[in-house]
């Protein structure tokens, strides 16, 4: 579920909602903002696959983990500049 491999798609993988999360971070978000968008995606077929609370967190700790996002004082998540 971490990595696209044979029968694990890029989409339903942590590093493809990776990937998604980062190009929907067009301002600070917080994490119940960004699962929100993550639920709209799917349902309106934008996101192919089904991604629970613990995946978007999974997700966004792998981003801030190689310096993509960072979190501020008030919570929120945005990207980082650099």
């Amino acid at each position: 579920m971490l990595l696209p491999e044979k029968h694990i798609s890029l989409a339903e993988s942590i590093l493809g909602l990776g990937s998604f999360v980062l190009g929907h971070l067009d301002r600070p978000r917080t994490v119940d903002q960004i699962y929100q968008r993550v639920i709209a995606a799917r349902e309106d077929g934008t996101l192919p696959a089904f991604h629970d609370f613990d995946a978007v967190l999974l997700a966004i700790v792998f981003l801030f983990s190689v310096q993509a996002v960072e979190g501020n004082s008030t919570g929120a998540v945005s990207r980082c500049d650099s």
